[in-house]
Protein backbone atom coordinates (compact mmCIF):
# COMPACT_ATOMS: atom_id res chain seq x y z
CA UNK A 1 0.00 0.00 0.00
CA UNK A 2 1.36 3.40 -0.96
CA UNK A 3 1.82 5.93 1.81
CA UNK A 4 1.05 9.47 0.72
CA UNK A 5 2.96 12.27 2.45
CA UNK A 6 0.85 15.10 1.12
CA UNK A 7 -2.57 16.10 2.34
CA UNK A 8 -4.27 15.40 -1.02
CA UNK A 9 -6.09 12.44 0.49
CA UNK A 10 -7.09 13.56 3.94
CA UNK A 11 -9.55 10.67 4.16
CA UNK A 12 -8.92 6.93 3.67
CA UNK A 13 -9.92 5.98 0.16
CA UNK A 14 -11.93 2.78 -0.13
CA UNK A 15 -10.31 1.95 -3.47
CA UNK A 16 -6.84 2.10 -1.94
CA UNK A 17 -7.73 0.04 1.12
CA UNK A 18 -10.33 -2.58 0.18
CA UNK A 19 -9.95 -5.10 -2.66
CA UNK A 20 -12.60 -5.13 -5.36
CA UNK A 21 -15.24 -7.87 -5.09
CA UNK A 22 -15.16 -10.78 -7.52
CA UNK A 23 -17.28 -10.72 -10.66
CA UNK A 24 -19.93 -13.09 -9.29
CA UNK A 25 -20.42 -10.71 -6.37
CA UNK A 26 -20.92 -7.67 -8.63
CA UNK A 27 -23.00 -9.09 -11.49
CA UNK A 28 -26.00 -11.35 -11.74
CA UNK A 29 -25.49 -13.98 -14.42
CA UNK A 30 -28.64 -15.76 -15.51
CA UNK A 31 -27.82 -18.98 -17.39
CA UNK A 32 -31.40 -19.22 -18.70
CA UNK A 33 -31.30 -15.79 -20.40
CA UNK A 34 -30.43 -15.61 -24.11
CA UNK A 35 -26.96 -14.40 -24.94
CA UNK A 36 -26.96 -11.31 -27.16
CA UNK A 37 -23.70 -12.40 -28.76
CA UNK A 38 -25.05 -15.82 -29.70
CA UNK A 39 -28.26 -14.21 -30.99
CA UNK A 40 -26.17 -11.84 -33.12
CA UNK A 41 -24.37 -14.80 -34.69
CA UNK A 42 -27.65 -16.55 -35.38
CA UNK A 43 -29.18 -13.39 -36.81
CA UNK A 44 -26.27 -13.12 -39.25
CA UNK A 45 -27.34 -16.51 -40.62
CA UNK A 46 -30.93 -15.27 -40.90
CA UNK A 47 -29.72 -12.12 -42.66
CA UNK A 48 -27.67 -14.22 -45.10
CA UNK A 49 -30.76 -16.30 -45.87
CA UNK A 50 -32.86 -13.16 -46.41
CA UNK A 51 -30.16 -11.64 -48.61
CA UNK A 52 -29.99 -14.79 -50.72
CA UNK A 53 -33.79 -14.87 -51.06
CA UNK A 54 -33.99 -11.20 -52.09
CA UNK A 55 -31.17 -11.38 -54.63
CA UNK A 56 -32.52 -14.68 -55.97
CA UNK A 57 -35.87 -13.00 -56.54
CA UNK A 58 -34.12 -10.07 -58.23
CA UNK A 59 -32.19 -12.49 -60.47
CA UNK A 60 -35.33 -14.34 -61.56
CA UNK A 61 -37.07 -11.04 -62.30
CA UNK A 62 -34.02 -9.89 -64.27
CA UNK A 63 -34.19 -13.02 -66.40
CA UNK A 64 -37.93 -12.60 -66.98
CA UNK A 65 -37.64 -8.91 -67.81
CA UNK A 66 -34.81 -9.46 -70.30
CA UNK A 67 -36.73 -12.33 -71.88
CA UNK A 68 -39.88 -10.15 -72.21
CA UNK A 69 -37.94 -7.32 -73.83
CA UNK A 70 -35.60 -9.26 -76.11
CA UNK A 71 -37.18 -12.73 -76.43
CA UNK A 72 -33.86 -14.19 -75.33
CA UNK A 73 -32.12 -14.74 -72.03
CA UNK A 74 -29.56 -12.14 -70.94
CA UNK A 75 -25.88 -12.72 -71.68
CA UNK A 76 -24.39 -15.22 -69.24
CA UNK A 77 -27.86 -15.48 -67.67
CA UNK A 78 -27.12 -12.35 -65.57
CA UNK A 79 -24.65 -14.28 -63.47
CA UNK A 80 -23.29 -10.95 -62.15
CA UNK A 81 -26.48 -10.59 -60.11
CA UNK A 82 -26.01 -14.05 -58.62
CA UNK A 83 -22.34 -13.34 -57.89
CA UNK A 84 -23.40 -10.11 -56.18
CA UNK A 85 -25.60 -12.17 -53.89
CA UNK A 86 -23.26 -15.02 -53.15
CA UNK A 87 -20.28 -13.01 -51.90
CA UNK A 88 -22.16 -10.92 -49.26
CA UNK A 89 -24.27 -13.91 -48.20
CA UNK A 90 -21.16 -16.03 -47.68
CA UNK A 91 -19.51 -13.16 -45.79
CA UNK A 92 -22.53 -12.79 -43.48
CA UNK A 93 -22.72 -16.54 -42.92
CA UNK A 94 -18.98 -16.71 -42.15
CA UNK A 95 -19.27 -13.83 -39.69
CA UNK A 96 -22.19 -15.62 -38.03
CA UNK A 97 -20.20 -18.85 -37.96
CA UNK A 98 -17.22 -17.04 -36.40
CA UNK A 99 -19.40 -15.46 -33.72
CA UNK A 100 -21.02 -18.83 -33.00
CA UNK A 101 -17.58 -20.44 -32.79
CA UNK A 102 -16.33 -17.86 -30.28
CA UNK A 103 -19.54 -17.62 -28.24
CA UNK A 104 -20.23 -21.35 -28.15
CA UNK A 105 -23.56 -23.09 -27.87
CA UNK A 106 -26.32 -22.34 -25.41
CA UNK A 107 -26.21 -24.51 -22.28
CA UNK A 108 -29.74 -25.83 -22.83
CA UNK A 109 -31.54 -26.93 -26.04
CA UNK A 110 -34.59 -24.87 -25.06
CA UNK A 111 -32.41 -21.77 -24.74
CA UNK A 112 -30.87 -22.53 -28.14
CA UNK A 113 -34.37 -22.50 -29.72
CA UNK A 114 -35.22 -19.30 -27.87
CA UNK A 115 -32.08 -17.66 -29.24
CA UNK A 116 -33.01 -18.72 -32.78
CA UNK A 117 -36.43 -17.09 -32.30
CA UNK A 118 -34.75 -13.92 -31.04
CA UNK A 119 -32.42 -13.97 -34.06
CA UNK A 120 -35.39 -14.42 -36.38
CA UNK A 121 -37.19 -11.42 -34.89
CA UNK A 122 -34.02 -9.31 -34.91
CA UNK A 123 -33.61 -9.95 -38.63
CA UNK A 124 -37.25 -9.68 -39.74
CA UNK A 125 -37.24 -5.90 -40.24
CA UNK A 126 -33.93 -5.71 -42.18
CA UNK A 127 -35.01 -8.65 -44.35
CA UNK A 128 -38.41 -7.06 -45.02
CA UNK A 129 -36.71 -3.79 -45.93
CA UNK A 130 -34.40 -5.64 -48.31
CA UNK A 131 -37.33 -7.44 -49.95
CA UNK A 132 -39.24 -4.15 -50.20
CA UNK A 133 -36.25 -2.56 -51.92
CA UNK A 134 -36.10 -5.39 -54.44
CA UNK A 135 -39.85 -5.08 -55.00
CA UNK A 136 -39.51 -1.33 -55.67
CA UNK A 137 -36.62 -1.96 -58.08
CA UNK A 138 -38.70 -4.53 -59.94
CA UNK A 139 -41.73 -2.22 -60.12
CA UNK A 140 -39.61 0.67 -61.42
CA UNK A 141 -38.09 -1.51 -64.11
CA UNK A 142 -41.48 -2.59 -65.49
Amino acid sequence: MADYDSELLSYPSAFLIAPLPHLHERAILDPSAPSSVRVLGKSMHAMAAGWTLAIGWLWVETLLQHFRRHDAPPPNYAIETVFGAVVPAIAMALIGWGIARVAGRAPYPRLERKEWWHAFWWSVFPNLMLLATVWVLIQDAR
